[in-house]
């Protein structure tokens, strides 16, 4: 079944992943106004605190999981060979969580996933576009933990981490032996300050950082001297993303020609990536999403563009993600924005939060997007029209940014050879 729909009649709910991870796209419902929001965000918040025994909440996660994933195969398994598979081993919240999470592994799906309490809260509190922590991002791998971004203002940068520091412990303790993940992001008090030892070529390095509340800059913009719009898009997350974004597309609009900067951007929440295409676009095609169920649903601009068509660059790595895919690809399919940079991360899912009793929540894999050329990106990325591979060694040593210099000098000779 295929339906069509402006984006003018959707809303889209959303709650992304913690930001040192690779950002989530999540869930979106039809509604008529806007109050449809606030009315599910309070029935969200009486399911979440209600208390039930360990047991039944393993048994709820198994009947959503059952009712939502996407692969209706469930990873070509019998389903309901885990119903009852763990419930006399399940006494406590703990056992509930190892339960659910050890089920939603055999999905073979690394977004779907339990959250307890905490990570629940960390991720409503992401819509406020802050976290708790020392502001790094990484790459975790069986023998490695690699320090791929470092956000700006952080703790993390004040203290001088830099990409591609090697973390060899936290606390003492071996980091490829721990949840580092808990603990860069908790906020409980006695875990306030983090003892890092890292590698540093052939240096070894040690720090004492103390986790701190971060507000996460989500966009700016400035204009050139020969008169070039440059909108670096650090997330696309917050709920005054597409007010900020309108302004700035307004701002830049008697610009000769546009840069979005979308290098190192995890993605964010769906609705926001489809409403800034939206003030870009006319009636174009922004994306269509498919369920478990073979139902696609294809959505459209409004005809609400403020936006004047120019020469547009958008600048990607692999660390580009998700919505901000989603975004880069429909400005490429629709308007013919080029894509320079790197291959982009490749991830073309879509997951719900569902809340769950006892203040926990159950991130699930929901729908799946296709671009509007009927690209699926998954695992793939999106393919630059000009391959760039950025040194930022060489950034730091010329105190440049070599890749930004190369797109202005790009949109310059498209304005003057526009074929």
């Amino acid at each position: 079944m295929k339906a069509q729909i402006r984006i003018k009649t959707v809303i889209l709910y959303a709650l992304i992943s913690v930001a040192i991870i690779v950002a989530m796209d999540f869930y979106f419902m039809p509604a008529k106004n806007i109050d449809n929001k606030h009315i599910s965000r309070k029935i969200d918040n009486v399911v979440a605190s209600q208390n039930i025994a360990p047991e039944r909440l393993y048994i709820s996660a198994w009947r959503n999981a059952k009712n939502e994933y996407v692969d209706r195969s469930m990873n070509g398994q019998n389903w309901m060979r885990w119903r009852n598979k763990y419930l006399k081993h399940i006494h406590t919240i703990e056992d509930a969580n190892i339960a659910i999470n050890t089920m939603l592994m055999s999905l073979n799906d690394q977004y779907s996933k339990f959250l307890l309490t905490d990570k629940y809260i960390k991720q409503k509190e992401i819509l406020d576009s802050k976290i708790t922590g020392i502001g790094i991002r990484f790459h975790q791998s069986e023998n490695n933990i690699t320090v791929e971004n470092v956000l700006d203002n952080s703790p993390a940068q004040k203290n001088n981490i830099m990409p591609g520091d090697t973390i060899l412990t936290i606390n003492g303790q071996e980091a490829t032996k721990v949840s580092i993940d808990e603990i860069l992001t908790s906020s409980d008090e006695e875990d306030k300050n983090i003892e890092l030892k890292i590698k540093r070529d052939n240096e070894i390095i040690e720090k004492n950082i103390k986790k701190e509340e971060i507000p996460i800059k989500t966009m700016e913009y400035k204009i050139t001297d020969d008169n070039i719009g440059i909108i670096t898009l650090a997330t696309i997350m917050g709920e005054e993303a597409i007010k900020d974004f309108t302004n700035i597309i307004k701002a830049t609009n008697n610009t000769k020609g546009l840069i979005i900067d979308l290098r190192d951007n995890y993605g964010g929440i769906l609705s926001n990536a489809i409403e800034m295409a939206n003030y870009m676009l006319d009636n174009e095609e922004i994306v269509s999403i498919t369920d478990g169920r073979n139902n696609r649903l294809e959505i459209y601009a409004s005809n609400e563009n403020i936006f004047k068509n120019k020469n547009i660059v958008i600048l990607t790595n692999r660390n580009t993600a998700s919505a901000a895919e989603i975004f880069a690809g429909t400005l490429k399919d629709n308007i013919g924005a080029v894509i320079m940079g790197e291959r982009t991360y490749g991830k073309n899912s879509i997951q719900q939060i569902i809340p769950m009793p006892n203040n926990t929540g159950l991130v699930i894999t929901t729908y799946k997007y296709i671009l509007p050329s009927g690209e699926d990106i998954h695992k793939t990325g999106i393919i630059p029209t000009i391959y760039y591979k950025e040194d930022k060694e060489l950034n730091k040593k010329e105190h440049k940014d070599l890749m930004m210099e190369q797109a202005i000098h790009i949109v310059n000779q498209m304005m003057k050879n526009p074929k």
